[in-house]
């Protein structure tokens, strides 16, 4: 025998309206939330207050109506209108040129720390989708994160240099910007910004399988050499930007088997460190 449905026949229509309407908003915000600077799922939430129902019932499903069409209004306004230049920004050419320096000493300005990862962002997602990549799906604020953990350390005691140290010479400069270059990449690669990259055929670089196997560890790695070489020698790099996203995967790859075994193996700041000291010597 067929259990009889507790709901009234005559609300049936609305209450599935109000599941369709909140399943929507909740697919919006959780699209919008993903992509939102600076969100962590980790920070507690402020328990909204809970109303009393109101009663008779069909007044009570009105109101839940209400309530789910401005979510949904409000949720879509949001992703719509929100977040549209870190969207948008890879679509033209995207000059990876991050001065750490200003960076990890800045006047108190957070503004640095959301440019430059912007700036990581854009030219990831180009690199991507420039490589044979149909989708791609990248954590936005991940890399805010790994910018702001760069910008922390150096303000650690015992870890920030004087202010009146002057960095003098080419070596001197070779070393501070492999130095910040090679910890920013390593903090990019340990929180996985990156979440998935969908490929139709290989990617036409020296290293596909890297790409698509671990696109954190590839594209950081590239763009990390990228901003070392801007800092120390930008003349050697080609004039545009995305030859030089293609010159700096050339060499990734050709190094592919001592970058992996670098980041895999113990202290590997100072040897990423060493590596991209290396390359950019080379250049």
């Amino acid at each position: 025998m067929e259990a009889k449905s507790l709901i009234p026949h005559a609300v049936a229509p609305d209450l599935n309206q109000v599941r369709l309407a909140l399943v929507d908003c909740a697919r919006q915000l959780r699209y919008t939330a993903r992509n939102v600077p600076g969100a962590d799922s980790k920070a507690p939430r402020a328990q909204p207050p809970q109303p009393s129902l109101p009663r008779p019932l069909p007044q009570f499903l009105g109101s839940v109506g209400q309530i789910a069409d401005t979510l949904l209004e409000t949720a879509e306004t949001y992703a719509g209108q929100a977040i549209p230049p870190l969207q948008d920004h890879w679509k033209l050419p995207v000059d990876v040129d991050v001065d750490l320096e200003r960076l990890v000493h800045p006047p108190g300005d957070v503004k640095w720390v959301r440019g430059y990862s912007a700036i990581y962002y854009a030219a990831a997602k180009r690199f991507i989708l420039n490589a044979g990549a149909r989708d791609v799906l990248i954590f936005e604020h991940r890399i805010n994160d790994a910018f702001g953990s760069l910008f922390v350390s150096q303000r650690e005691p015992g870890d920030k240099p004087s202010a009146n140290v002057v960095i003098d010479g080419r070596a001197d400069l070779l070393r501070e910007a492999s130095q910040h270059f090679a910890r920013l990449t390593l903090a990019l690669i340990d929180r996985q910004p990156i979440r998935s990259a969908r490929f139709d055929a290989l990617p036409n670089v020296v290293a596909p399988w890297w790409l698509i196997a671990e696109p954190n560890t590839y594209v950081f790695v590239v763009l990390g050499l990228i901003g070392c070489a801007k800092r120390v020698c930008p003349a050697a790099l080609p004039a545009a930007h995305d030859d030089t996203l293609h010159l700096a995967s050339d060499i990734v790859g050709s190094r592919e088997a001592s970058l992996r075994r670098i980041i895999g193996g113990r202290n590997a700041e100072a040897a990423l460190q060493h590596e991209f000291a290396r390359i950019v010597n080379y250049l």
